[in-house]
């Protein structure tokens, strides 16, 4: 599939803009974690996501948990459905 296969993350969005910028990035399935940084607030506001506050027990500070913000885990879901419980494209 090549550059459609990553489109999503290609596009304009938050997680593609975190990656851009080299900002440490975690994940649980589809959420979305950033350390709480003023840049990381201006880019949720930008991208007019929300975002929950809380303490991260492993990189330590506080991080943002962005929900349905880490684009990888829905890439994967769409390729399971075309795969594997869709109709495969046929």
């Amino acid at each position: 599939m090549g550059v459609k296969e990553n489109k999503m993350i290609t596009e304009n969005s938050l997680y593609a803009e975190c990656v851009k910028r080299g900002i440490p990035m975690n994940n649980h399935e589809s959420d979305l974690y950033v350390p709480a940084t003023a840049e990381t607030r201006e880019l949720v506001q930008h991208f007019k996501m929300s975002a929950d506050t809380f303490q991260n027990q492993v990189e330590g500070g506080l991080w943002l948990d962005v929900a349905f913000a880490f684009l990888p885990w829905w890439e994967q879901q769409v390729k399971r459905e075309y795969c594997c419980g869709g109709d495969g494209g046929d």
